[in-house]
C-alpha cells in the first residue's frame, strides 16, 4: 500500500472532515462534532499547519498541527478506521513533528482518549508520555442569567493594541514564549467569537479567548473557550474570568458553556467543581519528553488541545 503525504488544502476539507467524523464515530460511538468545523477555521489560520494522507488520490487521513508560541500541540490527527493499524497514522505523526521541529517549539504535546492503549502506544513511539487527564467540562447558562461587570471583550475596545500586548505579556508568565497572540488573529479574521477580558482592558488579570456558536469550535447555543488564563497563583482573577466567561456565553444567547483544564493545575480543576462544571469528557494529553509545561499545580489555565 503507497500513501502520499502533501499539506492539506481547502480542497481537502470535505474529506478531511468526512474522515474525522468516521473516525471519532468509530472510538467513541456517536458524532461528538454536530454543527462545529475544528478542521476549516483551523486550516484558515496561519499559525496551523495541515497533512493529509492520500491513497491512490483519496484522502484518508490527516494531521493538523498548531503553534502558540514556544508551544506546539498535533491535533485533530484521524485515519479512515477501515485503514487503520497499517501505519497511515505514524506517518502523519512524523510529517507533523518535522513541522514542529521546524518551528522550534520549546514544548510539544497533545490530547488522546484516555481509554485507548492503541492511541498511547503510538504516541510514545514518538516521545509523547501521558501525563495528567484533562477533562472537558460545561455548564448551564440559565435564560436571563445576568451579563455581571468587571469584564470586556476585546471588540469593544476601540485601539486593542495595549490589551493584545497585555494578554501577551499575561501568557509569557504562565510559561516562558507562550503567545495566543495568532490565535486571537484567527478568531478576529474569521469572526468567530471574541476575547473576554478582566479588569482593566490595558492590562487584564485574565483574558479567554471564545468561540460562539455554530461553523466554529464551538456548536449551535455553545460558548467555547480555546484558551484562558490567569496569571500564575491567581486565584479570584481565575475565578472572575470564570463568572465573566458565563456572563459572555449568556451574552451571546448560548445555552451552555465549554472549557478544558488539565487536572494538573488542582486549582482550577476544582473550583470548576465548586462552581457547578461538570465534566463530559475526560481525556489524557501527553507531551513530548514527558515534560510538564504549564500542567503544574499554580497555572490558572483553561484550554484544549483536541
Amino acid at each position: 500500500m503507497h500513501v502520499d503525504l502533501r499539506p492539506l488544502e481547502r480542497g481537502d476539507l470535505g474529506a478531511a472532515n468526512r474522515v474525522l467524523r468516521d473516525a471519532f464515530g468509530a472510538m467513541l460511538g456517536e458524532d461528538t462534532l454536530g454543527d462545529t468545523d475544528p478542521l476549516g477555521t483551523r486550516l484558515a489560520a496561519g499559525h496551523v499547519r495541515g497533512i493529509g494522507a492520500f491513497l491512490s488520490g483519496v484522502l484518508v487521513g490527516s494531521a493538523l498541527v498548531t503553534r502558540w508560541g514556544s508551544v506546539g500541540f498535533v491535533g485533530p490527527l484521524s485515519v479512515e478506521p477501515a485503514l487503520w493499524g497499517r501505519g497511515i497514522g505514524s506517518r502523519l505523526l512524523g510529517a507533523v513533528g518535522g513541522i514542529l521541529d521546524g518551528w522550534g517549539v520549546t514544548h510539544r504535546g497533545l490530547f488522546t482518549f484516555a481509554h485507548s492503549p492503541r492511541h498511547h502506544a503510538l504516541y510514545q513511539h514518538f516521545g509523547y508520555w501521558p501525563r495528567f487527564l484533562t477533562a472537558l467540562m460545561s455548564s448551564e447558562i440559565p435564560a436571563g442569567l445576568p451579563r455581571g461587570t468587571g469584564w470586556s471583550v476585546l471588540s469593544a475596545q476601540a485601539d486593542g493594541r495595549a490589551a493584545l500586548a497585555a494578554c501577551a505579556e499575561l501568557a509569557e508568565a504562565v510559561h516562558p514564549g507562550l503567545d495566543l497572540t495568532a490565535e486571537i488573529a484567527a478568531l478576529q479574521a474569521q469572526q468567530l467569537g471574541d476575547v473576554v477580558l478582566v479588569g482593566d482592558p490595558a492590562r487584564p488579570d485574565a483574558f479567554a479567548i471564545c468561540h460562539d456558536g455554530p461553523g466554529t469550535e464551538a456548536g449551535a447555543g455553545k460558548a467555547y473557550v480555546k484558551f484562558g488564563a490567569a496569571r500564575p497563583g491567581d486565584h479570584h482573577a481565575f475565578a472572575a474570568l470564570v463568572r465573566s466567561c458565563r456572563g459572555h456565553a449568556a451574552a451571546v444567547g448560548a445555552r451552555l458553556l465549554v472549557v478544558g483544564v488539565n487536572t494538573a493545575r488542582h486549582d482550577a480543576y476544582r473550583h470548576l467543581g465548586e462552581a457547578g462544571f461538570r465534566t463530559d469528557v475526560a481525556g489524557v494529553t501527553m507531551h513530548h519528553g514527558n515534560a510538564a509545561g504549564y500542567d503544574r499545580p499554580e497555572s490558572y489555565v483553561l484550554d484544549d488541545w483536541r
